[in-house]
């Protein structure tokens, strides 16, 4: 089973597979909207779900793949998605800088291999650290 990992610090998801061998890392970040309920725990939460959406493309609110659900305690519909590709947020930033309501915000390449990734190796986890 493959998991991924987000380091805040540094801006990056890393997508292992079960024997722990990257498959890949992405710019990503945990930007949050000034009305969201802050930034992702740290730690690490199962999978939940996984959700596409009508209007999946570069600039919706989830990108072009959707967003990948785990299990937040006291949170809900806690993921990682792309999404806001040329939109800015109320900062000016765009992609995966772009604001979020608590999310993992990274680029659809990203979501592209996780995608793919889920369908022969599930994803299990997600590990949130500074």
């Amino acid at each position: 089973m493959s998991s991924l990992q987000f380091d805040r610090e540094a801006n990056e998801l890393t997508l292992l597979n079960a024997d722990g061998t990257r498959i890949g890392n992405w710019n990503a970040a945990n930007n949050v909207d000034s009305h969201s309920k802050g930034i992702w725990p740290d730690g690490e939460y199962d999978f939940e779900r996984s959700k596409t959406h009508p209007d999946d493309a570069p600039d919706s609110a989830y990108g072009s793949s959707g967003i990948f659900i785990f299990t937040v305690p006291g949170r809900e519909d806690m993921g990682v998605h792309s999404g806001r590709e040329s939109v800015p947020d109320g900062l000016g930033r765009r992609g995966f800088l772009h604001c979020t309501m608590g999310c993992v915000r990274t680029t659809d390449d990203a979501m592209a291999q996780l995608v793919t990734t889920h369908r022969s190796d599930p994803i299990t986890a997600i590990d949130i650290e500074d």
